[in-house]
């Protein structure tokens, strides 16, 4: 019996170790498997990636063609409205110059005319004379005297003061010799000194000033 319980033992050892060999034996072929697949895909990723990365390359211009014997260049870049006007005033001219004709110089334009504005007119005084009222004929023996001035217009601005207060003034034109002349502005005629001293009063009054009672003659 112990035989056999020994071979039995040793059979299931057996088989034990065939198990283990055999299923790390699979597990390599499972790890080479991933490993070919992972390369495979690696190599298929980089082979669509490269198509990709050749953009990147500089790009080559295509030259520009010459222009073919006799025809002048054309500019590669444009340049300004300026510099083409000019290109085009100096063919003119050469083309002028090639039919024997002068080239065409175009006036300056003339400066403008300035016209001064006249001078103000000049206001001249006025030499008339000053009207003053004269005398009445029958001046009495006094009379009422408001003021007196060697102006003729001041005399007569007495006058229109004496009339807007209502009087009835009159000039007396004095000359007294080395004094001068002068314009005495008088109201009333009267023929005693009493009834003129009474007249002074109303007309200091209406006058609001001084005025003085003097012999008309």
């Amino acid at each position: 019996m112990r035989d056999e319980d020994r071979l039995r033992e040793k059979r299931q050892i057996s088989l034990e170790d065939r198990q283990v060999w055999a299923l790390g034996f699979s597990a390599v072929l499972l790890l080479g498997g991933v490993f070919v697949v992972g390369v495979l895909t690696g190599r298929r990723m980089a082979a669509e990636v490269r198509p990709q990365a050749s953009d990147f390359r500089p790009q080559v211009t295509a030259p520009v063609p010459s222009a073919p014997p006799g025809v002048a260049a054309l500019p590669s870049t444009p340049q300004p409205e300026e510099k083409v006007a000019e290109k085009e005033k100096e063919k003119e001219k050469e083309k002028e110059k090639a039919q024997g004709r002068a080239p065409t110089v175009v006036p300056a334009p003339r400066p403008a005319t300035v016209i001064p504005a006249p001078p103000p007119a000049v206001q001249v005084a006025s030499v008339v004379p000053v009207m003053l009222t004269p005398a009445p004929h029958d001046v009495g023996e006094f009379t009422v005297q408001i003021g007196a001035s060697q102006d003729r217009a001041e005399a007569q601005r007495m006058e229109s003061k004496a009339r807007a207060a209502g009087l009835k003034p009159y000039v007396v034109e004095a000359d007294l010799g080395s004094k001068g002349t002068w314009y005495r502005v008088r109201v009333g005629a009267f023929k005693d000194k009493a009834a003129a001293s009474r007249f002074r009063t109303d007309v200091e009054r209406e006058m609001r000033g001084p005025a003085v009672v003097m012999a008309s003659r």
